[in-house]
Order: C-alpha cells, then structure tokens, then sequence
C-alpha cells in the first residue's frame, strides 16, 4: 500500500453538509489524511497525481447488489452492453470481447440487457453475432427467463445440450430460456467463477464502485449461490490478497420451519461483523424467510421469532419489500418486537419499496429503520404508481436514505445507469415511467455516497470524503455535475478514469498518465 498518495488540481466534490469544493487530497495509510487546496506531501517518498482539472467524487457504494452471484453467469459477462443503445453498439461490445477472449469460449450477456434498449427494438441477428463473433458462441437474454438469441456457434452448443433454438438462433421465451441457462451453467467450472469474480470487480472499479453490498441471492433459479459453498470463490481471493474491491456480506436466511435451523446456524457459528476493512460479514438480508413465504398474509408465526432472535443478537438486517403490501405487513412484526428490542439501535432497512405511501414511511420513520431505495425498475415498463420507488418523497421525509441496483440479474451493475433513472425517471427505452418522484443529480450521488456507511454500522469509515474515513474515490471520465456539458443522457456513459480503494490506484484507464503498474489487490487492514 502507498503511504503517501496526493491528487491535485482537480475539482474534489467531497459530498459533505456544505458540498465543499476543494483541489486537492492526501491519502496517508489508506485514509483520507488532508483535504483542501495546495496539499504538499509530507515525506519523501510521496506518490502524486496531477488530476489536470477532472471532477472527483467519493468511491461510489451499491447498498444493495447481488454481486457474487454474477461469478456464477455462463462464459464471459459483457457487462459493458448494459450502455449499449443500438445494436451497431452492441456488436462492437461482442467484437471486443470476442478480440481478447479464446477462440471457443462463450460470450454472454444474461440479465442486465433488454431488447428494446436499443434503438432497433431488437436483438442482433444471428447472421450479425456470426460476423461480430465467428470463433465463439454467443448467448444474450433478459434474464434467465428471455428471450434469448445466439449465433450459429452457441446455437449448436445450445442443440447439443438438448435446448430448443430456432434456426434464426431465438430462443423462446419461458421453459426454453431456462433449459438454455441451466444447460450453460452447467458447463460453468470453479475455475470460470474466479475468473469472472475479479472481472466483475474490474468492471465496477472502472464504473467508480469501490464498495458493494452483497446480498447474496438464494432464488434456486438464475445461478443462486449455494449458502454453502458460494462464497468459497471469494474467500479464496481475499487469502491470496487479489480483492480490491469493498465488500459487504449479507447473509440471506430461507427458513421454512419453527425451529429455525438456518437462521440459528448463521447466528451460532458466524462472526458478527467479522472480517476486515476490504471484506466483511455485515449483517442478514436480504430474506429471512423464502420468497414465497415472505408475501403471505399474514405472515407465518416464526417470522416473528426469526425477526426478534435477530434483534435481540444485534444484526444488522436488510429486508426485500417490494410491494406496499409486503411492506405494511412486516412492519407490523417489525413494530411488535420492538416492544422489547430498541430497532432504532440495529441500523435496519427496508428494500425496495416500491410503492410506498406516506403512511407506511411514517411507520418506518417512527421505528428509527433506513430505506434502500433502488433504481432497478429501470428494466421495466410499469408507471409509478405503484411499481416504482417514490425517490422525492423518501429524500423529502428525512429517513436515513441509501441507494443500491438491485444488479445484475434483473437489474443493471452500472451505477450511472441507476443515476440516469432517478434523475428522468425514464427506463432503458426511454419512456418515463417514474414521473413526480424524480431527484437531482447530486441528491442521487448522495445516497450513493454520504449515508451509506449507515447501512453497515462504519458511518466513522465510509461515505464521502473527509479526514479520517476510507481513502476511496472515482476521478471522472466527465463533468456529471455541468448539465450544459453532460445531458441527461450522457449520464449513462460515465466511467471512472482512475479509481482509488484505501489509497491504492486499483483502476486506471490511463487518461491521467499515472503509469501505474499492474493493478495489485487492496492490502487486509
């Protein structure tokens, strides 16, 4: 780790009660040391970058994303078609990677896309993915559920799994898609899982991630990850020091029984808030019960006692809610054990929540919980009301408000993406469905930024820059903040050109001439 890191000559938004402005910060151990202007180095053996007048901001935090489990995504992820707005762009995408992957190996892109972002209204053509990729199989769906669509290559490997696809390289819509991610999971190896976890990685420094919360995801559908084993691939890497990137863990729990044997066990023989600054058991979410049972009306009795075992233990817990039904529901147990058990202490929070009304904000208000609250109905087309989340009027409430994607199988991973949607309220075909409730460009990096250490009990560590916390921020690939320059569109285009984790330089597009070396992981502190 670099002792010493100086970035001057840059316009610093360091997101705090003031929205200071400054040029310049020091990273000494891998905490923010000095912020303001003119910073000289203290020693000898200082490192500094001259950021030639690009806009920072603090590392960006996901408080909710099913991070991990995109290790387990067939073949190579393409992440980078999440921006991709026609199919000519979606193709240079495939023909990218297909130029610094070997020959053979599978092309994908499963969750995360839909067919109508792009100006087309479709998918590449089977002749169209044979030209961009003509030595690898290629498979694109909307999730696990499709469509989906392959070229000749991933067509006979789709066929030689027993999966129906059409001669023009469909695949239908239903039982079809899931044979087909099923059938190419299959031929996923531990191997393919490390490998794909780093890439992610990469791909989210370069986005300006420097910190997900990882809520598992336990659905046994669309690659879920085994409680087990799953996290395993990770563990792995952080012994071998090769995670830069923050990592949270949320435990998720699928108890169907009084007993309460996951849920006992996780509490048992797991470290609460055990690991380091890079890699962490956090708290329990984003289930505490399987998904089927979590809707019921009311809710089964041992939900109850799972909610108080985990309260009067001192968890962390984040909660799926989704519907406003939901909602009222699992406040009301929420409510009851509070009674005895002080909520306010837990730094809980509500997911989700879409649809939520005044009424059931008050309620969680007057409980002392938070609310996540996420962009991924970018992906869909439902108006607001009910299907998505009324941003303005959470924000407006004064409830601690954190920001995450819900990425990447049903969401985006792009955190500028998710920023695009709250500000227009407008999904990825461009039609605004989220009217009234949008937020300014800066109240969404907020919540992106300042409260999320909240959600994780580090608010002394993470979220902003200020002396003292995590030395973690993102240097623009442009302005987000000059509207004139940036339109509201271009908003999805933004990357990270040097991204920066605990004073470590962990991404560098190679704008700023920093001539970094190959990127190492981030140190265990």
């Amino acid at each position: 780790m670099l002792q010493e890191l100086i970035l001057t000559n840059g316009r610093i938004h360091t997101m705090d009660d003031n929205d200071t402005i400054v040029s310049s910060v020091s990273i000494e151990s891998g905490r923010f040391a000095a912020i303001g202007d003119n910073i000289r180095p203290r020693g000898p053996d200082a490192k500094i970058i001259d950021l030639q007048g690009r806009t920072v901001i603090p590392g960006l935090i996901d408080n909710h994303i099913h991070f991990l489990r995109t290790a387990l995504l067939p073949g190579h992820d393409m992440r980078l078609l999440e921006t991709a707005f026609s199919v000519e762009d979606a193709l240079n995408v495939i023909r990218n990677r297909a130029h610094i992957t070997p020959d053979g190996e599978l092309l994908s892109a499963i969750g995360g896309i839909h067919p109508n972002q792009f100006s087309d209204r479709r998918y590449p053509t089977l002749a169209e993915l044979d030209d961009a990729a003509p030595k690898h199989p290629v498979y694109l769906s909307i999730s696990n559920w499709g469509p989906g669509a392959t070229n000749t290559l991933g067509r006979e490997l789709l066929r030689n799994q027993g999966v129906q696809v059409g001669d023009d390289g469909t695949v239908a819509k239903g039982e079809d898609t899931v044979a087909a991610w099923e059938a190419l999971s299959a031929l996923h190896s531990y191997a393919d899982t490390l490998r794909q976890t780093e890439q992610q990685m990469d791909f989210a420094l370069s986005m300006g991630l420097t910190n997900v919360f990882d809520m598992g995801g336990t659905i046994p559908a669309g690659g879920w990850l085994d409680p087990a084993t799953g996290y395993n691939p990770v563990l792995e890497l952080m012994r071998e020091d090769r995670v830069p990137l923050r990592t949270r863990i949320f435990l998720p729990v699928l108890d169907t029984e009084a007993e309460l044997p996951d849920l006992m066990a996780r509490l048992d023989y797991t470290f609460k808030e055990f690991g380091n600054d890079i890699l962490r058991v956090t708290g329990i979410g984003e289930w505490l019960i399987p998904h089927k049972l979590q809707r019921e009306q009311p809710l089964p009795d041992f939900y109850t006692d799972s909610v108080r075992a985990v309260a009067e233990r001192g968890w962390v817990y984040k909660q799926h809610l989704i519907s406003l039904a939901e909602q009222k529901e699992h406040l009301r147990v929420w409510e009851d054990v509070n009674k005895s058990v002080k909520l306010a202490d837990l730094h809980w929070s509500m997911d989700h929540c879409y649809g939520l009304d005044q009424d059931t904000l008050n309620r969680a208000i007057d409980l002392g919980v938070g609310i996540s609250s996420h962009s991924s109905p970018y992906l869909g087309d439902h108006a607001q009301p009910p299907g998505n989340p009324p941003f303005r009027m959470i924000m407006d409430s004064g409830i601690v408000m954190g920001g995450g994607s819900d990425g990447a199988r049903i969401s985006v991973m792009n955190p500028w993406v998710m920023f695009y949607y709250a500000v227009t309220g407008k999904n990825y075909a461009g039609d605004l469905i989220n009217p009234d409730q949008t937020i300014s460009r800066k109240e969404i990096l907020r919540i992106w930024t300042r409260p999320q250490g909240w959600f994780c009990k580090e608010e002394k560590n993470m979220g902003g820059i200020s002396v003292g916390k995590f030395g973690d921020l993102t240097v623009l690939s442009d302005d987000y903040f000059d509207e004139q320059a940036v339109s509201d569109d271009e908003i999805r285009h933004i990357s990270s050109v040097l991204t920066v984790v605990g004073g470590n330089v962990v991404h560098d597009a190679g704008v700023l001439g920093v001539n970094t070396k190959e990127r190492e992981a981030v140190p265990a502190q």
